[in-house]
């Protein structure tokens, strides 16, 4: 258990927009991590052990689903995501369809998880029908009145509910695709509907039009507390995928500013909010699944610093402790007011699946307060600016600049927070030529904007285990090879024991299929010529480049050195990044002395190395550099000058076929030329710098690069990754 849970919270200024010396009250018992965790997995598993009869499509399951995937994120397992995957997979990927009403928002909101699993899953067909359905809608944009007693009333939002079921998944398709046309739409909508049932004195929103004159029994206007538990959380999840310079951003939040005010002072001592939020003498009993959402929202706030830590804190803790209070000792969560449009009386024992989305949500964020507790953090946003899915994309901050931001903060002490996950990440200080870098890695989706929290390590709490990792090692056992590895590939050089019979600075590409260790295992045996089932060595370099190497082009001849390496030297190994350099001696090129030293990196996930060459030369101040593949049994070849890439496609020997590929940067001009037996990149290159490039390989056995096809889409993803890296703000 962590001790420091009990002592004072502290968030910093960075974080929450409060001074570091203003302190709350000690966390309660039910805020700790390892508790809150306990709870969600308890409610959770009662859940989905105990199914509802509503239709898997409806509002009511989209509610479920939203916190579901909350806590799938934070979850150690993958049961919750298996379970998901599999509602989704019973509803076909569709939105609901309801006889004659293809506008109806209860019948979108189940695709706010379609979405979600679309980002972590990238298969087409979980938002094609969401896609389709509000494409139709944009093309057939309704102008039915708000009224609700029309007909086709519910064609617009005129019921408050609306606002968490289909805004979010038009601003989520709008974020995913990268067409503002979804989010204009629905920044249309939300204000028409926001001008008709807010209630501009009360900053609360009435159900919908019928509640305008009508009172509760102590002549208080009526507004109900599970309607406007869906806005704030609508709000909040319409903020979390809204680019942060919208025109009209400001307004929402706003809008949510004015709601958390006005929530927190109307709060319960108790904690939980009455289904009737103006009316709590007559309506007594505590409702769980408006309260939580608003402990949900609130608890965003806090930690998106939109929200004052010492001033909504408190009411974050009091909603949080009443909610576990409704969870029954078997996970039931209670307290739960049945389906309705107005407020009711509820009891101990009534449960409904939005209530347990409300809780998981609620706890999701509840985490993320406890997790920094007593501890000062940095808040960094990271943005892709592609739309392209970055997996495992490698975020690189100056430790410096964390150091100044967290005091205190060391190599061995530094941790990573994620916010949307929840999950501490991997980390790992390396010494770049120019600064110290903080490295982790993350996933984005198209756009995706992520924050995460630079911290001291949180007391108590175990580390995460890299599952894969980086690394390479010098092989005197057989002939001073010098190999290096991830969980994508492997690759090895050659070292002076084996000029007897070869001689290259050329790169040896192995096929790989699994993303444990291999290549000690492969050397141990010797027989790694063989699959046996993980890989081999099935490629032939002999005196050339092989797959991906670079050295002076002259006169027509690919001047490779006279010798192999004659040092080697390890500069990290792992876990997210290995950095090595061989130093090769003088050597003859053409009319050039030239010596060498390359630096190769690679990067857990990466099929592709980064290699810098380092030349020297007593009588040349440039020279004309050439990295590329040797020509070998292939009849296909890739050739895309204008996106300096080059690919190639071969026989790996009796096993399939791999891929290598060869990539220089934008602000490298290059040829594309055939030469010496070798496909290259050309480029006139000033030695007084390092010539930089990327290259790497691929096999068809894993199931990615099954065509020559993939691995160029492969190739044009990394090109556009290295031109366009990850945007990083440290936040203030």
């Amino acid at each position: 258990m962590r001790k420091s849970l009990f002592v004072n919270l502290v968030l910093c200024l960075t974080v929450c927009g409060c001074a570091p010396d203003q302190k709350t009250q000690p966390l309660p018992e039910e805020m700790q991590p390892e508790q809150i965790r306990s709870v969600m997995t308890k409610v959770a598993d009662w859940q989905l052990a105990n199914p509802s009869k509503h239709d898997t499509a409806d509002w009511t399951h989209a509610a479920l689903f939203a916190g579901m995937t909350a806590w799938a994120q934070m979850a150690d397992t993958d049961t919750y995501y298996d379970a998901l995957l599999g509602f989704g997979e019973k509803n076909n990927w569709q939105p609901r369809k309801r006889s004659g009403n293809l506008y109806h928002a209860d019948d979108h909101a189940v695709a706010q998880m379609y979405i979600e699993l679309y980002k972590k899953y990238k298969d087409p067909k979980m938002i094609a029908g969401i896609q389709e359905r509000f494409d139709y809608i944009l093309a057939n944009q309704p102008d039915t009145p708000l009224t609700h007693d029309v007909k086709e009333h519910k064609k617009r939002y005129n019921w408050c509910d609306a606002l968490f079921m289909a805004p979010p998944v038009w601003t989520k398709l709008s974020r995913i695709t990268g067409q503002t046309k979804y989010l204009d739409y629905m920044n249309k909508e939300w204000w028409v509907t926001t001008d008709y049932l807010y209630d501009t004195d009360e900053h609360l929103y009435f159900r919908d039009d019928r509640y305008f004159e009508q009172r509760e029994a102590n002549g208080e206007k009526i507004f109900w507390s599970r309607g406007n538990g869906w806005v704030l959380g609508g709000v909040v999840r319409v903020l979390e995928e809204m680019p942060e310079d919208y025109p009209d951003r400001a307004k929402y939040e706003k809008i949510y500013k004015q709601m958390a005010a006005k929530l927190i002072a109307i709060q319960p001592e108790e904690g939980l909010w009455h289904s009737s939020l103006l009316d709590p003498v007559n309506f007594p009993s505590k409702e769980a699944s408006g309260s939580g959402f608003y402990c949900y929202g609130l608890a965003w706030g806090i930690n998106q610093g939109l929200l004052d830590a010492k001033t909504y804190l408190p009411a974050v803790r009091k909603a949080w402790v009443g909610l576990v209070d409704c969870v029954h000792p078997d996970g039931k969560l209670g307290n739960v007011q049945p389906i309705g449009a107005d407020p009711r009386h509820v009891s101990a024992d009534q449960t409904e699946i939005y209530g347990v989305g409300a809780f998981l949500l609620a706890g999701s964020e509840v985490y993320k307060i406890a997790m920094q507790d007593g501890a000062q953090t940095q808040k960094i946003i990271v943005t892709n600016p592609t739309l392209s899915f970055r997996d495992g994309e490698t975020v690189s901050l100056n430790f410096e600049d964390a150091k100044k931001a967290v005091a205190g903060l060391t190599k061995d002490n530094v941790a990573v927070l994620e916010f949307k996950t929840n999950r501490l990440l991997v980390t790992q200080v390396v010494q770049g030529k120019d600064k110290t870098e903080l490295l982790f890695q993350a996933d984005f989706a198209p756009g995706e904007k992520k924050y995460f929290w630079v911290m001291k390590w949180p007391a108590g709490l175990a580390g995460p285990e890299p599952k894969a990792a980086a690394y390479c090692r010098f092989i005197p056992e057989r002939m001073d090879d010098f190999a290096w590895e991830n969980d994508k590939v492997a690759f090895r050089m050659y070292g002076p024991a084996l000029e007897v019979e070869t001689i290259t600075c050329g790169i040896d590409a192995w096929s790989k299929c699994v993303s444990t260790p291999f290549i000690d295992k492969a050397y141990k045996s010797g027989d790694y010529h063989k699959d046996h089932g993980e890989g081999g060595d099935f490629y032939k370099v002999g005196n050339t480049l092989g797959c991906g190497g670079a050295a002076p082009l002259v006169d027509g001849k690919v001047c490779l050195p006279d010798r192999n390496f004659k040092e080697w030297k390890i500069l990290e190994n792992g876990p997210i990044r290995s950095v090595f350099e061989l130093t090769y001696a003088a050597w003859k090129a053409g009319r050039y002395t030239l010596s060498e030293t390359k630096r190769i990196s690679i990067d857990l996930g990466s099929n592709l190395n980064k290699v810098e060459c380092f030349y020297s030369s007593d009588n040349a101040r440039a020279v004309p550099v050439a990295a590329g593949i040797v020509l070998q049994k292939s009849t296909e070849k890739f050739k895309d000058a204008k996106n300096n890439t080059i690919a190639y496609w071969l026989p790996a020997s009796k096993y399939g076929m791999m891929g290598c590929g060869v990539i220089y940067g934008a602000d490298v001009e290059a040829e594309v030329v055939e030469a010496d037996d070798h496909l290259l990149m050309v480029a006139d290159h000033s030695i007084s710098e390092p010539f930089v490039y990327y290259s790497g390989s691929c096999w068809d056995k894993n199931r990615e690069f099954s065509s020559f096809k993939k691995w160029q889409q492969y190739l044009g993803n990394f090109k556009e990754r290295i031109d366009n890296p990850v945007t990083i703000q440290f936040a203030d």
